[in-house]
């Protein structure tokens, strides 16, 4: 079992981007709906129901991505070549401007959990290739150990040292450059990144 996960953290999170990803992961077989129910469900964050499913339509999904505040959204995609493999999704905003994509890996466990985790990062890579100049920085962590120190404030340049290093961090120069703690940094599309398991190479 892995708890890792793969962030996306972004600006410009208006209607019409929510819904380029939402079609973008779909070209690539990662849908909304259920591949043979149809099926589109969020997740309740509600204490009495917390992780419970609460069917939603398509156009209700997308309003609550694109109406985030200052609640977490949780929704699921599924992939389509494996109908009981589902990509749970949970956005949150860090300040005014910037929006995580929260992609978790669990449930791509066991002794092939590479090539199962691969199939979403290479996926969520792609996505933040796209995303632009509007794109603020990458994470990946195959096991979730990084979760203990304060991403979000490192991501949008606060002071919070690099005490866990994940697989991959992808930070805009200036932030980067903050951190002497990352020894070996490489150019990815004009970011910085900090990639000790080869991630990058998915992204070819």
């Amino acid at each position: 079992m892995s708890y890792g996960f793969v962030r996306l953290y972004r600006r410009d999170w208006t209607p019409e981007q929510v819904l380029r990803r939402v079609d973008s992961l779909a070209a690539t077989g990662m849908v909304l709906g259920h591949p043979r129910t149809g099926r589109i469900t969020a997740l309740s964050g509600e204490w009495e129901t917390i992780g419970e499913q609460v069917e939603m339509t398509r156009e209700g999904v997308l309003a609550a991505m694109a109406g985030l505040g200052e609640k977490r959204f949780t929704f699921q995609y599924w992939l389509t070549d494996d109908e009981d493999a589902d990509v749970i999704c949970m956005l949150s905003r860090v300040g005014a401007d910037v929006v995580v994509e929260d992609y978790d890996l669990d449930g791509f466990g066991g002794p092939v959990y590479r090539i199962g985790q691969n199939t979403v990062i290479r996926r969520v890579l792609a996505e933040f290739r796209a995303t632009g100049p509007a794109a603020v920085g990458l994470i990946v962590d195959r096991w979730g150990e990084s979760k203990a120190i304060d991403l979000d404030d490192i991501m949008t340049g606060g002071p919070t040292p690099v005490t866990v290093v994940p697989e991959l961090l992808v930070l805009q120069p200036e932030i980067a450059h903050r951190h002497p703690e990352l020894s070996t940094l490489v150019p990815f599309d004009g970011f910085l990144a900090c990639d000790t398991d080869g991630i990058l190479a998915l992204a070819q």
